[in-house]
């Protein structure tokens, strides 16, 4: 089964069962991939070896599985990077990719809608459920322009979802809502 295939079938029209055991504040979330293969490999080139002009072909992938999926979105908002890391990798790459959906869909962009003011260590080391929305919890903050209508929250990578649920909460407490997520890749 292609990787996209098994992506969508994560999470029909019910959700996931690992969403209906947590009861996100996001109301519901798509990848285009699983995160393996190709698509891990495209990640880590956007992440970590610093190959930001992929960025666009990634954002066209999700920009043809936004339109397919057509959730009611009034704003884009880019999950944001402790400034700390975003000095290091130069970019965030949740907002390249944001960017270029926002401009792909003629969706409005609202990139500082969220900030991270405190660091965190990197999901990625961390593989327990609950560690990870440990982690992420108090991170977030409502930025100064916050969309007082529906979200989409863009990332690069889901894993247990406990990122943009931090962010949707966040949102939802600022007065944004309903919040829908939307990543390139999600973990089996």
């Amino acid at each position: 089964m292609p990787l996209q295939e098994r992506a969508r079938e994560l999470l029909p029209g019910r959700g996931c069962g690992r969403c209906r055991a947590i009861q996100p504040s996001f109301k519901a979330v798509r990848s285009v991939f699983v995160y393996e293969a190709a698509a891990r490999d495209a990640v880590h080139a956007l992440k970590f070896r610093g190959l930001s002009a992929i960025a666009s072909s990634i954002a066209a992938l999700m920009a043809e599985r936004l339109v397919e999926w057509s959730p009611p979105v009034d704003a884009i908002v880019p999950v944001p990077l402790a400034g700390s890391r975003r000095r290091q990798r130069g970019y965030n790459q949740s907002e390249l990719l944001a960017k270029e959906l926002s401009r792909l869909t003629a969706v409005p962009l609202a990139p500082r809608a969220l900030i991270r003011p405190r660091s965190a260590p990197p999901q990625y080391r961390l593989s327990d459920r609950d560690e990870r929305r440990r982690n992420v919890s108090g991170v977030f903050s409502s930025g100064k322009r916050v969309p007082q209508g529906s979200v989409l929250l863009v990332d690069d990578v889901m894993t247990t979802g406990a990122t943009l649920d931090a962010c949707a909460r966040v949102l939802i407490e600022a007065g944004a809502g309903p919040v829908f997520g939307l990543a390139f890749a999600r973990e089996d």
